[in-house]
């Protein structure tokens, strides 16, 4: 974070030669193929059958798993040069992330889930708490601020769970599959929530299986059998 306590939105997230081989009895997986690509600010949908090499990709970029080859570059660092308490640093100052099953602390209430990445980052407790209640207020969450997980329907644990993701102002957002088990209606207003920060400057990757989904993103990665190809920009 700089001095204001907010991540730089604008930095760049690229991939040069990334890939990722496991082994597999006597022989060898190519989960990922090498891939260059730079991500450019606003979302890019990354689209694939299961097994395609989609969640590998994921957790290469967010820094989870490490690359047979090539490397992930956010601005000025080499997300892999740093060993595994720098990437979780790195990770809590410049990503956030939402998951198609939220992830929320189940004995935290809404607030205190939002505040848990400022206060793993030290935030003041009332700086915490007033940035945590006004990212409430933004995903129409103000008076559900004091309930539980177990007390939010789905649609409101997955604005939860964006909330929190969008409270250190993050340049990097990565979504898996955040819409995946919600309704229509409810998973269109989550998407909505996800493409403002994307009109904001802020760089977002989200897998999806919902080609209405990827339809609304600024660009699309297609995913098959460990290999990437970029597809030309949907226009909405």
């Amino acid at each position: 974070m700089n001095g204001t306590g907010m991540t730089d939105i604008n930095l760049n997230l690229a991939v040069d030669t990334l890939s990722r081989v496991y082994p597999s009895g006597e022989g060898q997986v190519t989960a990922l193929r090498p891939f260059t690509h730079t991500f450019q600010h606003g979302m890019t949908a990354v689209v694939g059958p299961s097994g395609s090499g989609k969640s590998t990709l994921l957790n290469l970029l967010a820094g989870f798993d490490t690359p047979t080859s090539g490397r992930v570059q956010v601005g000025d660092t080499d997300l892999h040069a740093l060993d595994e308490t720098g990437r979780a640093d790195f990770r809590l100052a410049h990503y956030g992330f939402v998951f198609q099953n939220h992830n929320l602390v189940a004995i935290l209430s809404a607030l205190e889930n939002v505040e848990f990445p400022l206060m793993l980052a030290g935030v003041p407790p009332k700086e915490r708490r007033d940035r945590a209640r006004a990212l409430l207020a933004q995903v129409g969450l103000e008076r559900r601020t004091g309930h539980m997980p177990a007390q939010l329907s789905g649609g409101e644990a997955q604005r939860v769970a964006l909330a929190r993701a969008l409270v250190s102002d993050p340049a990097v957002l990565l979504a898996d599959e955040p819409t995946g088990n919600l309704d229509s209606k409810t998973g269109g207003e989550v998407l909505e929530l996800l493409l403002a920060p994307a009109r904001a400057g802020r760089t977002v990757v989200l897998i999806t299986h919902d080609p209405e989904v990827a339809a609304r993103a600024d660009f699309t990665l297609r995913v098959k059998d460990g290999e990437v190809k970029e597809e030309s920009r949907v226009l909405v």
